[in-house]
């Protein structure tokens, strides 16, 4: 995998240096004109002209997200670039079609958050037909071999640090339950890391399980199933904040929120509200800014014909809870 990105990025490197072979002879006997030519924008980052970056989400439905596209727009633009932003809508179909499009169009890289690690396969092989760079940016993908390298947050930390929380609180004895979103990896590592970091206590049970998609919407209704039909529960791992908030509704209106704990993964604004109004146990905060802004470095350094730091960078996390909370919000929140 590692030959073949190598050789990528040699291609790259040498398509580079050809082009600025090109403008240097333009230049040579023109000096009245811009250099470069052609109208698709798809020039490396250093040949004067406007670099055209997508960013194709899963889903713009979670202030974290937006947070990052925020970021990323800003720092593109301040490089004098411009960023074109697809919302698959948690839709495999539209994100392939969506990714598919911004290649035909020329631009000259994308960054992806992938709905599915595993299915979004055929986007990353169309990039990769065109010669267009792919940077990872959130969740991984299974092909990491299309990729040029990926920048997440280290969700299995993630996962520890919510398991270890809930562990403390239940005093090692207890059952949860899981709002999950099993086809994102993000949340797939999220889970490892809660599960292996449960395997310390013998005494806590996890006794209910069901995708939520990671939203609000989903995940109430999806609570009030597992309330129905389990009335042990005592915890409730929400797999990002969205669905913690959405955990905390229905158990809110089955009037259980002083007998069931819970905890979420993000760090957004609405999480550090819950948590002051004691509703969230705390939530394992994430960087959108920092996972933004380490994308672009990273995706201007390829455009130039550099290698990126390494294949996988990962970005740590934080735990934040009632202790915290003020300062987190005050410096990092979203």
């Amino acid at each position: 995998m590692k030959r073949m990105k190598r050789m990528k990025r040699m291609k790259r490197r040498l398509m580079a240096v050809l082009l600025t072979l090109m403008m240097v002879t333009g230049l040579a006997g023109c000096t009245t004109e811009t250099p470069g030519g052609g109208d698709d924008g798809g020039e490396t980052a250093d040949s004067g002209k406007t670099v055209r970056i997508a960013a194709s989400f899963m889903s713009l439905n979670n202030p974290f997200w937006i947070a990052e596209n925020d970021v990323l727009k800003e720092e593109i633009e301040e490089r004098g670039g411009e960023l074109v932003t697809y919302d698959a809508q948690l839709s495999l179909e539209s994100q392939i079609s969506q990714i598919e499009d911004a290649v035909a169009s020329g631009v000259d890289a994308v960054i992806v958050s992938p709905y599915d690690w595993k299915g979004i396969r055929p986007a990353l092989e169309s990039c990769n037909a065109k010669n267009v760079p792919v940077v990872v940016i959130d969740t991984k993908v299974y092909d990491s071999d299309l990729v040029e390298t990926q920048v997440v947050s280290d969700n299995e930390l993630g996962g520890r640090l919510c398991a270890e929380a809930l562990a403390e609180y239940l005093g090692g004895a207890g059952n949860i339950a899981i709002v999950d979103f099993s086809t994102n990896m993000a949340v797939q590592d999220r889970t490892k890391g809660f599960e292996e970091a449960l395997a310390e206590y013998p005494d806590i049970k996890i006794v209910a399980r069901q995708d939520a998609e990671g939203s609000v919407e989903s995940a109430l209704p999806v609570m009030e199933n597992m309330l129905q039909a389990h009335d042990d529960i005592d915890a409730v791992f929400g797999t990002n904040d969205p669905a913690a908030i959405g955990a905390i509704a229905a158990i809110e209106s089955a009037g259980k929120l002083d007998d069931i704990a819970v905890v979420g993964i993000d760090g957004a604004q609405d999480a550090c509200e819950l948590i002051k109004e004691g509703k969230l146990l705390g939530t394992a905060a994430q960087y959108p800014s920092l996972l933004a802004t380490e994308v672009v470095n990273q995706i201007y350094k390829i455009l130039d014909g550099e290698e990126p730091d390494d294949d996988i960078i990962y970005i740590e996390e934080q735990w934040v809870d009632a202790d915290n909370v003020e300062e987190y919000q005050t410096t990092n929140a979203y």
